[in-house]
């Protein structure tokens, strides 16, 4: 963030001041860290300061590639970028330790995504940085200008979209309650020219190394999202089903929670949104039967919940969904 904001101009040093976060710590401590709050709190000062809505786009462009560091080296030396994004995600706790990065594979394509913990997604500059970055490295590693099968974000449709469909082309979907790059395998497997074994071996040394230090810690939020999943499409799980799972009281999980700065209804009601809007995507579910599998018993208690959620109704999601997927271009890999 502060070599974007650097190269495009911008005061750093006031913005990081306004956020609270020492300039030394991101110069002059390499194992500094930064909680997740001053963050969040740091994208927000940033699109204020800089009064641009899409800061977090511009900031994975103009950001030097060196300034992405262990990351960078090891993604752009990988031999493809399957390979690549795969090792991506295993160094991620390197950036943050409660944090998920995946790469799901699939028979036509492979998906990129990213969660807090408890599967929370993050707000709208760092999603919209974390995808351009992800295709920002992807088109160098595949040594072309590809375009994604489907991004996808929590957030809400800016009012202007078009630096989005500038970046990902036209199957960008808002309020889908993830952040998620979707890549056919024809542009995963395109061999890399610039592929280096032995930087690769080095750095995944380096991480290795570094990460027995840095254990991953396993939250009480992603616990009961765990067991979410497991319980989700037999009805709405309740609080005391989670803690008797968890050999726990209701009192303890919900301070546990609140600890985390989250809730049950919170993780529950995200992990709903999320698995509506990846249900409703694939045209091949009914309203109906994406209401039951989230844990509606009644499909007039779900429009209500889904339209709280997104703003539109679940056809209408839909139909949005089906149209950007309508709208693509074709695969430009012979």
């Amino acid at each position: 963030m502060v070599a974007g904001l650097e190269a495009l101009g911008h005061p750093a040093d006031s913005i990081l001041a306004e956020a609270s976060i020492p300039r030394d710590t991101v110069d002059g401590d390499p194992e500094g860290t930064v909680p997740l709050e001053s963050m969040m709190a740091l994208w927000e000062v940033a699109r204020e300061a800089t009064g641009d809505e899409q800061v977090g786009i511009h900031l994975a462009e103009a950001a030097p590639v060196g300034s992405f560091e262990v990351h960078a080296y090891a993604v752009l030396s990988s031999p493809t970028l399957r390979d690549a994004y795969h090792r991506a995600c295993r160094y991620q706790r390197l950036i943050h330790e409660g944090t998920n990065l995946s790469l799901e594979e699939g028979i036509q394509e492979g998906i990129l995504s990213h969660s807090l913990p408890g599967g929370l997604a993050v707000g709208q500059q760092p999603a919209e940085f974390l995808v351009t970055a992800w295709v920002r490295f992807g088109r160098l590693v595949a040594g072309r200008d590809w375009l994604p099968s489907r991004v996808c974000f929590a957030h809400q449709a800016p009012a202007d979209i078009s630096e989005h469909r500038r970046l990902f082309g036209e199957g960008v979907l808002f309020s889908s309650g993830r952040t998620a790059l979707h890549v056919p395998n024809t542009i995963l497997d395109i061999p890399n020219s610039r592929a280096d074994a032995a930087l690769v071996r080095m750095m995944d040394r380096y991480a290795e190394t570094t990460l027995q230090w840095a254990p991953s810690r396993s939250t009480l939020s992603g616990r009961v999202r765990e067991q979410l999943v497991e319980a989700l499409s037999s009805g709405a799980p309740t609080a005391l089903q989670v803690a008797d799972s968890l050999n726990m009281s209701v009192r303890t999980l919900h301070r546990g929670l609140r600890q985390e700065d989250t809730s049950f209804r919170v993780l529950l009601e995200q992990l709903r949104r999320e698995r509506a809007a990846d249900l409703l995507t694939n045209r091949r579910c009914s309203i109906a039967e994406v209401a039951f599998l989230v844990g509606f018993s009644e499909l007039s208690a779900f429009y209500r919940a889904f339209k709280r959620w997104t703003g539109t109704t679940p056809a209408e999601f839909q139909a949005q969904a089906a149209a950007a997927s309508a709208a693509l271009p074709p695969d430009p890999t012979p």
